[in-house]
């Protein structure tokens, strides 16, 4: 049965009935589509299992915000109270004196920030078993009507219309430092920022960093070839890009020569424009100008909390912007290149502390 939200009793009855009687809602959330059972009915877990085809794998709860240590040891509280509710799962220790039907010592804790949901948990006594509203391995539904026409064995489908959005970030606080498991729509930036440090990645996960100039063909490119000397492929991806439609042109000669005398290589570089998608990509985006900063926040406003200007890095600088030595002899793009190289030292130095244990292995 598909149904329209109301802040009304009769909706909010009909949802306690079904997760009462054991069945599966699908349910809107802050980022995607997710369904959703009584978290501590077993034979409504069985059927959810059932009916994504997957195995062994953990689903996250939704709790009211005064009924997390109910079913789990906060920790990193600081981070808890800045991000939930919000599109962000916390891992935490697990409560063992409030049963749930979980083998394992950590649960994932979701709150959505959506008034309907906060409102419903309110409501409900036990806790939602919640996952993505998609079969295993498939990709996520977007809308209410896709899940009614795949999902003919899903009780209720509430509709939030049409939702297309990353996931939550996940996080591990159960450790110290905490762990991102999946990055999702929370930046790693944003997190470290409250949380006063660098944080760690998940072995599978690579850091993503966006050097932005004018035409990447001089500045930019010349940035990306320096730092990818000083960290690993393995666990950091180095992209760059211009302001300007300029796609497809290859690097300056000197910006080619410069970055060889660094032992590094740009040749194969194609010059490309910056793009909502690029900076969705990005964990960390560093610009050469100004201009080039207010560029990216006029795409994407979101996106300040992760963009810097590269020799504002971590650094009290009297001139902030890197000269761009584009139609000058090659001294000028050595001066360009030895001026980024105390910020991309310190860059290269954060990557590394987040992957730490990867690092440290291929040492």
């Amino acid at each position: 049965m598909l149904i329209n939200i109301k802040d009304t009793k009769e909706f909010y009855s009909r949802i306690i009935e079904n997760l009462k009687k054991g069945r599966i809602i699908a349910l809107p959330t802050d980022t995607i589509y997710g369904f959703a059972v009584d978290g501590v009915n077993t034979k409504a877990l069985e059927r959810l299992t059932k009916i994504k085809e997957r195995e062994d794998k953990p689903f996250t709860f939704f709790t009211s915000r005064n009924r997390i240590e109910d079913y789990a040891h906060i920790t990193k509280r600081n981070i808890i109270e800045c991000f939930v509710p919000g599109p962000i799962t916390v891992i935490l220790r697990r409560n063992k004196g409030k049963p749930l039907p979980v083998e394992k010592d950590k649960i994932g804790i979701r709150i959505p920030q959506v008034d309907f949901i906060i409102k419903l948990l309110s409501k409900y006594d036990n806790p939602l078993a919640v996952t993505s509203a998609n079969r295993s391995g498939e990709l996520t539904l977007h809308s209410a009507l896709d899940i009614v026409e795949q999902f003919p064995g899903v009780d209720l489908v509430i509709d939030g219309g049409r939702l297309i959005s990353e996931p939550s970030t996940v996080i591990d606080l159960a450790t110290t430092p905490p762990v991102v498991k999946r990055k999702g729509v929370v930046p790693i930036l944003e997190i470290e920022r409250v949380y006063g440090h660098n944080i760690m990645l998940e072995h599978s996960l690579k850091f993503n960093v966006l050097f932005v100039c004018s035409g990447n063909t001089c500045r930019s490119p010349m940035a990306e070839g320096l730092l990818k000397t000083m960290v690993d492929e393995d666990y950091c991806v180095v992209k760059s890009a211009g302001t300007l439609p300029m796609n497809g042109l290859p690097p300056s000669a000197n910006s080619v020569q410069v970055v060889k005398e660094y032992e590094g290589s740009i040749r194969d570089h194609l010059s490309q424009t910056v793009s909502k998608e690029l900076i969705g990509w990005a964990d960390l985006i560093l610009v050469m100008g100004y201009k080039h900063f207010q560029h990216i926040i006029d795409i994407q406003p979101a996106a300040v909390i992760k963009t810097s200007l590269l020799k504002e890095y971590k650094r009290k600088v009297k001139y902030n912007e890197i000269s761009d030595p584009v139609g000058q002899d090659i001294d000028a793009y050595r001066d360009s290149a030895e001026s980024m190289l105390p910020s991309l030292k310190l860059i290269a130095r954060d990557i590394k502390r987040r992957f730490e244990k990867r690092v440290k292995s291929k040492e």
